[in-house]
């Protein structure tokens, strides 16, 4: 059982304050950390500043959970969920809830002996849906999407759009690793020739932000590079474009979809459009069919009511999953429930400012996630989660 509850502030991959969570039993403790988002949807829950944060864990959560039996991770999370109130969870904090949920995750895995990924495993298939289709979980790894060029909130100048993706078409993660490594490094070349050393420097994400105006040129230098590295037929593209952020409107955001769609192997494509636009979205939609994954992340927040009503205008076919939009390990595994039961893909991610916390990658293996976004294969807080991956892979199940 739960003996003790600590918090304490951090910093995250911007450099700002965040929260890491350690919870003890006997001799065994477990700690997570919770990232945060840069460019966050307006329907996410509410972080509180770390210091607040780490107060409602120490204050509130803390006195209220200890004695609590390990390996009951509803139980748990629906205490989490009373104590912070409304669905917005200000109370609490939706950080101080998730860095403690995921905590007493990790702890219940060790006490049962188990990897965290089988854990959540275990936990997600008391909640999978009856039907043969959907009963039994994948044990395939999850496809990455890999980032190689970042713009928008997550970098200074360059593109409006945020993130150009690949998603490499291996079927090992230790495969993927090498042709995403081996297509970085190429691009880090090809950057540094056309625009400069200089122009290698990093966004967030760990990707280059090359001075491109042109949001097809990040593309263009992405399949250049992998001409010259031989891997151009190795991967497909994506863009999680953040529409939210880019003042062009839907008929001129279709239009460059088109383009991109036209000359580029165009397979995945994230909040296309502003996070209130579900007509939009399912125009996209009905016009890109299932040859394209039409994503919502700023759209749905992992939130399982928001989905309801996406869903209700078959806006979208796939789903980002970020623990911290929605505050508990329980409520982001019903939200990837439901997704499975609308046949969406699933796609689990990190955030804009990052720990080295890999609690994603087990998270991934966990669920059966079809993909998974890690950001570019570079900065520490990046790297531990492909490092993860590599891991779980190496090990027999």
């Amino acid at each position: 059982m739960i003996e003790k509850v600590t918090a304490r502030p951090i910093l995250d991959s911007r450099g700002e304050w965040t929260i890491e969570v350690t919870v003890r039993s006997g001799e065994l403790s477990a700690t997570a950390s919770v990232p945060q988002g840069e460019s966050r949807g307006s329907r996410e829950v509410v972080a509180l500043p770390a210091e607040d944060a780490v107060k409602n864990i120490i204050e509130i959560i803390a006195p209220a959970t200890i004695g609590f039996k390990l390996g009951d991770q509803s139980s748990l999370d629906i205490k989490l969920k009373e104590l912070a109130g409304p669905a917005t969870k200000e109370r609490l904090g939706g950080n101080a809830m998730l860095g403690v949920s995921m905590a007493y995750a990790r702890l219940s895995a060790r006490a049962a002996g188990l990897p965290l990924w089988k854990y959540l495993r275990r936990l997600a298939a008391t909640l999978s849906v009856k039907d043969a289709q959907h009963s039994v979980l994948p044990v395939t790894p999850p496809r990455l999407l890999s980032l190689m060029i970042e713009g928008g909130l997550h970098a200074g100048g360059g593109s409006s759009f945020q993130e150009y993706l690949v998603l490499s078409r291996a079927t090992s993660i230790a495969e993927s690793v090498s042709i995403v490594t081996e297509l970085y490094r190429s691009l880090r070349k090809l950057v540094s020739a056309r625009f400069g050393p200089t122009a290698t420097h990093l966004g967030d994400e760990g990707a280059f932000a090359p001075p491109v105006t042109d949001p097809l040129a990040p593309f263009a230098l992405i399949i250049e590079a992998a001409r010259v590295s031989g891997l151009a037929d190795k991967f497909e593209v994506g863009l999680d474009a953040a529409a939210s952020n880019v003042s062009l409107s839907p008929e001129e955001l279709t239009a460059f979809y088109d383009q991109v769609r036209t000359n580029y192997p165009l397979c995945y494509l994230e909040d296309p459009f502003g996070e209130n636009d579900l007509d939009s979205f399912a125009t996209l939609l009905n016009k890109y069919g299932n040859e394209v994954m039409i994503v919502g992340d700023d759209l749905t927040t992992t939130n399982v009511e928001q989905m309801k009503l996406v869903q209700a205008k078959r806006s979208i076919n796939a789903l980002i999953v970020k623990p911290n939009q929605i505050g508990t390990v329980s409520e982001t595994l019903a939200a990837v429930q439901l997704a499975r039961e609308y046949s969406w893909k699933v796609i689990v991610s990190h955030r804009g400012r990052e720990t080295n916390d890999d609690f994603i990658a087990d998270l991934a293996w966990g669920i059966g996630a079809d993909g998974i976004k890690l950001g570019a294969p570079a900065r520490g807080e990046r790297v531990a989660k492909y490092n993860r991956l590599l891991e779980i892979e190496s090990i027999p199940f």
